[in-house]
This record gives C-alpha cells, structure tokens and sequence, in this order.
C-alpha cells in the first residue's frame, strides 16, 4: 500500500510462514492455511535455521556441521506441512529451510509476499532484540503485513466473520482500513472501524494543553476523522458491512476488548492522529501482545 489507502494488488504472492516448530508457530501455519484457502493463495513455510556454532574459550566462534541439523529441521517442516494438508486440504504449499539470521531472512521473505504470518512466540533464540520482540521488530519493518497469530489460536466455528480495524488518522491506519476491507471482501467477514479517542494529556516535558477541553468537540471529531477513513473503501466494497464506532477509552485496551470477538484485529504499525486526543503511541506493539485474536500490522 502507498500510504493513501490504496491496496496494492498482490494476486499470485504466497502468504510466508516464518516457522520453527513452537505452538505459536504451528497456529500460524494453520491460521496461513485457513486464510490461503478462502482467498485462493499458496503457503510458502520458512525455517530459518542460524549458523550453528560452538564458542571457544578465547571468545571465538567455531563453525560446526549442518548437514544432521539441516535434515532433523526438514522432518519438523515436512510433518508439519503433511499436517497442515490433512487438515486444510487443497491448500498449496511449499517449504524451505534457510540457514541465517531470522531477522533479515524474514523480511527479505515479506517483500515478496502477500502477507508474512508469525506465531506469537517463537523464532527460537532471537526472541529478543534491542529491547522488544523481534516479533514486534518484524512487524514494524516488513514491507508487507504481517499477521501475529496468538499460540492458543483456535479456528473459529463456521459463521459470520468478523474483522475489527484501529483508525487513528495516521496514514499506517488509512493502509490498515484498507487491507481490513480487502480482507474482509475476499473472506465474506464483516468490518467494525474503531476510533479510541481520549483526553488531551502531557506527551512530554514543556507540553502546554489548554486548561479546558470539549469533550464532546473531540468525540464529533473523533467520528468525522473515522468516516473519512472508512468512507473510500465503503464505496470500493460495496459488499463489506461496515460498522464504525467512537470510543472513549485508552486505545489499546479498547482494541484488546474488540479483538475477543473478532476473526482478526487489524492496526497500523505506526500511529500518530492529528489531534492529540488521538495519540496512539506504541498501540500496535501492546495489542500484538494482549489480543486475543490473531492481529495484522500494516504498514
């Protein structure tokens, strides 16, 4: 997307699975698979195996073999592509091990994908970096959307589908509008468009607010900014049944409450609205951590 809420088509871009055996990335195969098979894509499953190496006493780093570690991270990819299979049947997928660093291998993988799926927890020993998650690093730097299945995702039974998007008027919020309609057309799911808005409050040190603040001036607001968002891609998906809502509350705790009925929860991976009322901060990275349904970061 190019940050007017325009979808860039990606017809024929498999949706990437950054896999490596943790529950968390075992619900976002199957959370790939599911997807690939209402809106007719292929899987594409990556193993990223680091160099192996064991440290010597002086410091250095001596390389060891891969070949046995190669072909034991195969058997874990072919069962659970055998699995996924059974279970989604029709589904094309392939696999691959990569041997490198999980960061750069998976970004490099989301350039060519339609969206790139990660498991919640996982990635091995590169959990953290720099301070976060490189789950979270990930979604922030990938060139396409990125999709955190929680792992204790379970499919949900047949029915209505349902996808909930954070709108804050940033251009991140008007890309993920657009991918939650493009979504929701392509898997028969409703949209509710969410606007948290709260009050004007110190972001930092020399802040100066206005002592009094309308309440009721920012909510209207609130609801002229979100029909904005919401109103070009109405009329692309005619389809769609939209639902949008103003909320009086911390963002991301309004977010996590909508995500518990949700099919999926769609935020920016930036936010920053242009009424200070509507400074969402790091929402992205707190709802990746507390949704209850899989969350999909644009960009």
């Amino acid at each position: 997307m190019d940050g007017s809420g325009k979808v860039r088509r990606l017809e024929g871009r498999p949706i990437v699975v950054g896999y490596d055996g943790s529950a968390a990335s075992d619900a976002a195969a199957r959370w790939a698979a599911g997807a690939a098979q209402r809106v007719g894509r292929r899987v594409r499953m990556i193993h990223v195996m680091p160099w192996p190496a064991l440290r010597g006493s002086g410091g250095t780093a001596v390389a060891i073999g891969t070949d046995a570690l190669g072909r034991a991270a195969e058997r874990l990819l072919d069962k659970s592509c055998r699995d996924i299979r059974h279970e989604y049947p029709g589904v094309l997928i392939d696999a691959e091990v990569v041997i490198g660093d999980p960061v750069p291998v998976l970004l490099r993988e989301a350039a060519g994908a339609s969206v790139l799926v990660l498991g919640s927890r996982g990635l091995g020993e590169l959990r953290e970096l720099a301070g976060g998650s490189v789950m979270a690093h990930i979604a922030t730097h990938a060139t396409s959307p990125v999709v955190v299945v929680p792992a204790d995702w379970q499919p949900r039974p047949e029915g209505p589908r349902h996808v909930v998007v954070g709108v804050d008027g940033s251009a991140e919020s008007w890309n993920a509008v657009a991918f939650g309609f493009e979504f929701a057309e392509q898997t028969d799911a409703s949209v509710t468009a969410v606007l948290a808005w709260h009050d004007p409050q110190s972001t930092g040190p020399g802040d100066m607010l206005f002592p009094v603040h309308d309440l009721n001036a920012l909510e209207e607001d609130g609801a002229v900014l979100l029909s904005e968002a919401v109103a070009g891609q109405a009329v692309d998906h005619p389809d769609v049944k939209v639902t949008e809502t103003v909320v009086h509350g911390a963002p991301s705790r309004v977010l996590e409450e909508e995500s518990r009925d949700a099919d999926l929860l769609v935020v920016g991976s930036r936010g920053r609205g242009r009424i200070r009322g509507f400074l969402l901060g790091s929402v992205s990275r707190a709802v990746l951590h507390h949704a209850t349904c899989p969350v999909a970061v644009v960009r």
